[in-house]
C-alpha cells in the first residue's frame, strides 16, 4: 500500500485505476491508460494552461542505471506510478552506490511532483540539500515544490540558492518559474537566455524562452526560437506546444492547427493541444470545430478556469447565452481571481442592454487585473487595463456619462493604444469646441493601428450628419472593445472577424441625406482603408444649403514590428452659407455661399527604440481653394433675421482666394512604470492668397515642448508640461502698410487628477497656450490636461490662458454627481500699422449634474444645469457686434432601455439668453441694445439595434427659432439649431 496516498489523489483527479499495487504485472492495462495531471498554476488569479510543465520538473541522473533509464522511459510514457515502482523495486534490490542513492531520490522526488505530491517531494529532498553534489538540483525541485503550493516567496529563495550550487537546466529553469511566479517576467527571460547562449543548446530551454518572450510581447523573437527548439527536438510534447503557441499569436493558424495535432498523436488527452487546436479551429472560422476541441480539454482538465472561460467567450459567439454564463460562473470559482471570466461576462451583459449589470462585473475584472502579471509582461498588462476601460468608458456612454466616460480613458498613464484614441475621439463626437482635439486623436490612432483597419467614420462637421444634429452619434461597439491583437494568455481576438466593410444612411426633412462607405483590408505589414462621404442639406442655422462630399484613403505598411508608416490624403468638396455679423444692428450683414475645395495630406512614421521609447514623426500639407459670393443686405433692423437669404438690397460680388499649408513634426516619447513623456519640435508655415482689396498673408509658427505624466501614487496623477512658442503673422494691406504681428510666449501647462477612491475624482488644469492648428490638426502632442480640452478652433493664431477645477462622485450605486467650472482668456494680436494690440475675451463655463441610475436597470435619468458667459473688451467692436453674453440651461435627459435590443432617448432644455449688441454705427444713439430670450429644445429618438453591427436610429430634433443667434458657438458644432427636423440614420457593417 505504499503508493495509496498518490493513487488516490490521480483517481480524485480522474486519472482512473485501481489501487492495488502489489502486482505490477497485472496492473499494466490499467497503468496504460494514466495521463499526467493537469499542469499547475503559480496560484490564484493565474490562470494559463502553458503553466510549470512537467519538463520543470524532470531530474535528469549524470550517471543513470539501467533502473533508472526504464523509470525515466516509463516516465516519458507518462507511467508515473510505473515509475515510481521501478524506482522502488531497484532500491529493493540493489544495494545502490553511494552517489547513486541521491541521483535515485532526486528522481523520486521529480517523479512525486509530477503526481503534485509537492509534500512528499520536499521531505525527500530535504537531507539533499547539504549534499554539494546534488544541492543544485534538490534546491530546484524544492523550488518546484514550493510553486506548486502557490508559496512564491519560498520558491524564490530555494531557486536563487541553487544558483550558489552552480548545476545545469534544471536550476536555470526553476529560478526562471520561481522570478515568474513573482512576477518578474523579464528577469526570467534573461536568466534563460543566458543560460541558451551556451553550446549546445538544448530544445527545453529554448522553448522555455520562447514562452516568456510571448510573454514579453516579443513575438517575432518567440517565433525564432519556438523553430530552433523545434530543429532541436521535433517530438517534444512542450516544444510542440509552445512552437503551436507561437504560430498562433503570430496570426498563422493552419501552422498551429499542425503542431497541436502532433501533439495530440503523443497524447490524444493533452487538454493544452486540444486547447491551442481549439482556438486555431476559431481562428480559421470553423466555430463548431472549435467547439468541441475546448469541450475535449475541458473534459481532459476539469476545473481548468482559462479553458473554461474561452469556451464561455464561443459559446457566447454562437448564440448559446445560458451556456456561455454558467462556463464564465464555472471558471470564476476554479480561478476566483481571474479577470478575464468576468470581462466577457461584462460585455455580453452590454450586449444584452444591461449596462449597470456590465459596470459590475467590469468593476469586478478591475479588482483582478493585477494578478496577470505572472503572464503578462508590462506592454501586454498595460493592455489589459486599456481594455477593461474601454469597455467601462462603453457602459459609462450608455448611461449617458460622456464626460466621465473621457475621463476614464484619458487617465491612463502610459501611450494609449489605437483603440483608446479611436475611443476617445468617438466620445468627442458631437461636442462642441471638441473637433479639434477629435481629429488629432484619430490621427495619432494611425502610428499603431493593425495595418487595413476600417477607418474612423468621415464627419467634418462632427455630429454625424452635417450641422443638422440629425444623429444622435454612436460611440463604440462590444465587438470593437476586446484585445486589439492576440498575445500570452489573451485569446479574445481570435474570435471575431474584423470588420472590413461598413455603410450608413441618413434621411430627415427639409431635403436632408447622406451616407458613407468605409473598408479596409489588409495583411500583418500591409493595409489600405477607404472612406466616402456624402452628404446635403438645406441648411438650418448659420450655415445654409450645405453640400459636402469627402473622400479619404489610407496605406499603411509595417515592414517590421519596430517600424509603422502611413499615408493619408482627403479631398473635401464643401459648398455651405453663413451670414457675417448677423446681429449688427445696423444692418451690415454679409452673406456669404462658399465653396472650399481642399486636399489634406499626412505622412507619419513610427519607430520603436526599445520597449519603452519610440520616435515619431509626421509631415503634412494641405492646399485649400475657396470661392466666396458676396451678398451685402441693408434692411437688418432690429430685430434683425439672421437666416435672411432672399433678394440683397445692397450688392453682391465674387471673391476667390487659395491657401497653402506645410507642417513638420518630431516627437520622441517614452514611457514607463506610472510614467510617459513626449519630446517634441513642430513646425507650421501657412500662406493665405486673397483678392487685393484684403489683406494676403503669411503665418510662420514654431514651438518646441516636453510633456510628462506621472503617477505619483495610487491617488495623485500628475500632468505637467512647458512649451516655447511663436507665431509670425506677416501682413500687409494694399498701400503697403505693415499689419504683421508677433507673439512670442513660454507655455506652461499643469494638471493634477486626485482620486481619493474609486468613486471619486477631482481635476484641476491651468495652461497657457499658442495654438497654430497644425495642418489637418495634424499635431501629436496632448490634446488634454487632466481631461479638459487644451483649445477650441477660434484659437487659432491667439494667445489663450486657461484654468479650470472638475470632480464626479458616485454617491451611491444609484447617484452620481459632477461638476466642472473653468475661465479662459483669449488674445488675439492686430496691428493699426503703427503698434501692435490684443483683441480680449474671456469665457466663463460651469456645468453641474446629477445622474440617476435607479435599480430598476432599465431607465437612467439625468439632471443638468449649464451657465455660459463671454465678454469682449468694453473698448473694441467685437465681432457680431455682440458685446457680452449669457446663456443659462436647465437639462433633462431620460434614457429607457426598453430590451436588449431597443433604447429611447428623450432631452429637454429651458434656455435663457442674455446679450449687450454693440453697433458699428458710432453716430447711433444709444449704442448698446440689449436682448433677452428664452426657448425650450426637445430632442427625441429611438434606436434599434437589430443584430451586433447593425442598428437603426429615428428621432427629432426640436429647437424654437431664435431672435439673435447664440454667438459663442463651435462653428463645426452649434449648440442650437433653427427649425423642427426628422431623420433617421441606419448602419450597417460585414
Amino acid at each position: 500500500m505504499k503508493y495509496l496516498g498518490l493513487a488516490l489523489f490521480l483517481c480524485v483527479t480522474g486519472l482512473n485505476f485501481l489501487t492495488d499495487v502489489a502486482q505490477a504485472s497485472e496492473e499494466d492495462t490499467f497503468l496504460g491508460q494514466i495521463h499526467s495531471p493537469a499542469e499547475q498554476a503559480m496560484g490564484q488569479g493565474r490562470s494559463a494552461i502553458w503553466t510549470m510543465p512537467l519538463v520543470a520538473t524532470q531530474y535528469q541522473p549524470l550517471q543513470p542505471t539501467p533502473a533508472m533509464q526504464a523509470a525515466l522511459q516509463a516516465q516519458s510514457e507518462t507511467r508515473f506510478l510505473d515509475a515510481l515502482i521501478l524506482l522502488d523495486e531497484a532500491a529493493k534490490g540493489v544495494q545502490a552506490k553511494e552517489n547513486t542513492q541521491p541521483e535515485m531520490n532526486l528522481l523520486r522526488a521529480s517523479f512525486l511532483l509530477q503526481g503534485n505530491q509537492s509534500q512528499q517531494a520536499i521531505d525527500i529532498l530535504a537531507p539533499l540539500l547539504a549534499n554539494t553534489q546534488c544541492a543544485a538540483d534538490a534546491y530546484a525541485l524544492t523550488a518546484m515544490a514550493y510553486l506548486q503550493q502557490g508559496k512564491m516567496q519560498k520558491a524564490l529563495d530555494a531557486a536563487q540558492r541553487a544558483q550558489d550550487f552552480g548545476g545545469g537546466m534544471l536550476p536555470k529553469l526553476a529560478l526562471s518559474y520561481a522570478l515568474q511566479g513573482v512576477g518578474r517576467l523579464a528577469e526570467a527571460h534573461e536568466v534563460v537566455h543566458g543560460f541558451n547562449t551556451r553550446v549546445p543548446q538544448t530544445a527545453i530551454t529554448l522553448a522555455r524562452e520562447a514562452e516568456l518572450a510571448l510573454s514579453l510581447d516579443q513575438v517575432q523573437a518567440a517565433k525564432k526560437l519556438a523553430e530552433q527548439a523545434h530543429e532541436a527536438d521535433a517530438t517534444h510534447p512542450y516544444v510542440t506546444a509552445v512552437s503551436g503557441l507561437a504560430y498562433l499569436i503570430d496570426g498563422h493558424p493552419q501552422e498551429a492547427k499542425s503542431a497541436f495535432e502532433t501533439a495530440l498523436q503523443r497524447d490524444p488527452k493533452d487538454a493544452k493541444a486540444l486547447f491551442g487546436l481549439g482556438l486555431a479551429e476559431i481562428k480559421l472560422g470553423h466555430f463548431q470545430a472549435g467547439q468541441e476541441k475546448l469541450q475535449a480539454a475541458d473534459e481532459a482538465d476539469p476545473g481548468n478556469a482559462l479553458i473554461l472561460t474561452y469556451l464561455g467567450r464561443l459559446q457566447q459567439n454562437l448564440g448559446q447565452t445560458g451556456a456561455a454564463s454558467e462556463s464564465w460562473r464555472n471558471a470564476e470559482q476554479a480561478d476566483p481571481k481571474d479577470p478575464t471570466p468576468w470581462l466577457y461576462q461584462a460585455q455580453a451583459e452590454l450586449q444584452a442592454n444591461r449596462p449597470l449589470d456590465a459596470r459590475e462585473s467590469l468593476r469586478e475584472a478591475q479588482a483582478r487585473v493585477g494578478y496577470r502579471s505572472v503572464y503578462r509582461g508590462d506592454r501586454l498588462l498595460k493592455e489589459d487595463k486599456q481594455v477593461l476601460q474601454a469597455n467601462l468608458a462603453e457602459v459609462q456612454r450608455q448611461l449617458g456619462l460622456e464626460g466621465i466616460a473621457f475621463h476614464t480613458l484619458s487617465d491612463t498613464v502610459g501611450e494609449p493604444n489605437s483603440t483608446s484614441l479611436r475611443n476617445q475621439a468617438d466620445l468627442l463626437q458631437g461636442q462642441r469646441f471638441a473637433e479639434s482635439a477629435r481629429r488629432s486623436l484619430l490621427l495619432q490612432s494611425l502610428f499603431n493601428e493593425k495595418p487595413g483597419s476600417l477607418p474612423s467614420a468621415l464627419d467634418i462637421y462632427g455630429d454625424g450628419a452635417g450641422q443638422t444634429g440629425a444623429s444622435v452619434p454612436q460611440h463604440g461597439v462590444v465587438g470593437e472593445l476586446n484585445a486589439q491583437q492576440t498575445s500570452y494568455n489573451n485569446y479574445d481576438a481570435l474570435f471575431g472577424e474584423q470588420v472590413k466593410l461598413a455603410a450608413d444612411a441618413t434621411t430627415a426633412s427639409k431635403n436632408t441625406n447622406g451616407g458613407q462607405i468605409r473598408a479596409g483590408v489588409g495583411s500583418d505589414t500591409l493595409g489600405l482603408s477607404l472612406s466616402g462621404l456624402q452628404f446635403k442639406t438645406d441648411g438650418f442655422g448659420s450655415y445654409q444649403n450645405l453640400d459636402n462630399t469627402v473622400v479619404q484613403g489610407v496605406v499603411q505598411w509595417r515592414p517590421t514590428q519596430t517600424t509603422q508608416a502611413f499615408m493619408s490624403y482627403e479631398t473635401t468638396n464643401s459648398k455651405h452659407g453663413e451670414i457675417y455679423a448677423p446681429a449688427d444692428p445696423m444692418g451690415n450683414g454679409i452673406y456669404n455661399q462658399y465653396e472650399d475645395i481642399s486636399g489634406v495630406m499626412h505622412l507619419g512614421l513610427r519607430h520603436s527604440l526599445d520597449d519603452n521609447s519610440e520616435l515619431r514623426g509626421l509631415f503634412s500639407h494641405q492646399q485649400t481653394g475657396q470661392i466666396d459670393n458676396q451678398q451685402y443686405m441693408s434692411d437688418f433692423l432690429p430685430p434683425s433675421n439672421p437666416n435672411y437669404t432672399g433678394p440683397p438690397n445692397g450688392y453682391d460680388r465674387t471673391l476667390i482666394q487659395s491657401s497653402a499649408a506645410n507642417s513638420g513634426e518630431l516627437q520622441y516619447q517614452r514611457s514607463g512604470a506610472g510614467y510617459t513623456t513626449q519630446w517634441g519640435v513642430s513646425a507650421v508655415r501657412t500662406l493665405i492668397s486673397q483678392p487685393i482689396w484684403y489683406f494676403p498673408w503669411t503665418n510662420v509658427a514654431q514651438q518646441i515642448y516636453v510633456d510628462w505624466q506621472q503617477a505619483l501614487n495610487p491617488y495623485w496623477q500628475l500632468e505637467t508640461g512647458l512649451a516655447w512658442g511663436k507665431n509670425d503673422k506677416i501682413m500687409t494691406d494694399i498701400l503697403g502698410n505693415d499689419k504683421s504681428t508677433y507673439v512670442q510666449r513660454w507655455l506652461p501647462k499643469l494638471g493634477l487628477v486626485y482620486t481619493p477612491d474609486s468613486t471619486t475624482h477631482v481635476r484641476l488644469a491651468a495652461w497657457k497656450g499658442l495654438d497654430d492648428a497644425a495642418v489637418g490638426n495634424a499635431s501629436l502632442s496632448p490634446v488634454h490636461l487632466a481631461g479638459f480640452i487644451l483649445s477650441r478652433p477660434s484659437d487659432t493664431y491667439n494667445l489663450v490662458r486657461g484654468v479650470a477645477l472638475g470632480a464626479d462622485k458616485q454617491l451611491d450605486a444609484a447617484w452620481l454627481l459632477e461638476g466642472q467650472a473653468q475661465r479662459r482668456w483669449t488674445e488675439n494680436p492686430f496691428s493699426t500699422g503703427f503698434v501692435q494690440e490684443y483683441f480680449s475675451q474671456h469665457i466663463d463655463e460651469s456645468r453641474i449634474a446629477l445622474h440617476w441610475q435607479p435599480s430598476v436597470q432599465s431607465l437612467n435619468v439625468t439632471l443638468a444645469y449649464d451657465d455660459e458667459c463671454f465678454q469682449y473688451d468694453p473698448t473694441d467692436i467685437p465681432p457680431n457686434s455682440v458685446q457680452r453674453q449669457h446663456l443659462r440651461s436647465a437639462q433633462l435627459g431620460l434614457k429607457w432601455f426598453t430590451s436588449p435590443q431597443w433604447t429611447a432617448n428623450l432631452g429637454w432644455s429651458y434656455n435663457l439668453l442674455n446679450a449687450t449688441q454693440q453697433s458699428s454705427d458710432i453716430n447711433l444713439n444709444p449704442i448698446l441694445f440689449g436682448v433677452w430670450q428664452h426657448f425650450n429644445q426637445t430632442d427625441a429618438s429611438v434606436s434599434w439595434r437589430f443584430n451586433r453591427i447593425g442598428s437603426l436610429d429615428a428621432g427629432v430634433r426640436n429647437a424654437t427659432n431664435t431672435v439673435i443667434l447664440y454667438t459663442e458657438t463651435d462653428p463645426l458644432m452649434p449648440l442650437f439649431s433653427q427649425g423642427r427636423l426628422t431623420y433617421a440614420k441606419v448602419k450597417l457593417s460585414w
